[in-house]
């Protein structure tokens, strides 16, 4: 089902809706999302935005929530390349590195014990 670029104004009482939807009828973001005619990805960043700051994110300017903040975002990468650079740097975090190691240590005639 494609859904139309054009903006849609959605209502508090709607967006609570929607996210009563999610948390309470236990439907997933991508059910409600088909229900609605939204994007799944804005379900989801609402009942996150909902989650952290309750009923408040419901009644706040689009830009200054949670929602707003990430549909603002593009990656300027593909996704593969950020999971692959992510990846890289756990591998660097988790996997051990083998001990160096250490050289022997040379004794000299006046180093023994006892003098001489």
């Amino acid at each position: 089902m494609k859904r139309s670029r054009k903006a849609r104004t959605i209502t508090a009482v709607q967006q609570g809706r929607i996210i009563q939807r999610v948390l309470v009828d236990g439907w997933s973001a991508a059910e409600a999302a088909a229900a609605f005619g939204l994007e799944e990805r804005l379900v989801a960043v609402w009942v996150a935005d909902y989650r952290r700051h309750g009923m408040a994110s419901l009644y706040r300017a689009p830009s200054r929530s949670l929602a707003g903040k990430i549909l603002r975002l593009r990656p300027a990468r593909p996704l593969a390349v950020l999971v692959r650079r992510m990846a890289a740097g756990l591998r660097r975090l988790l996997v051990r590195q083998p001990a160096a190691q250490l050289s022997p240590l040379r004794r000299g005639r006046d180093d023994r014990r006892g003098g001489t």
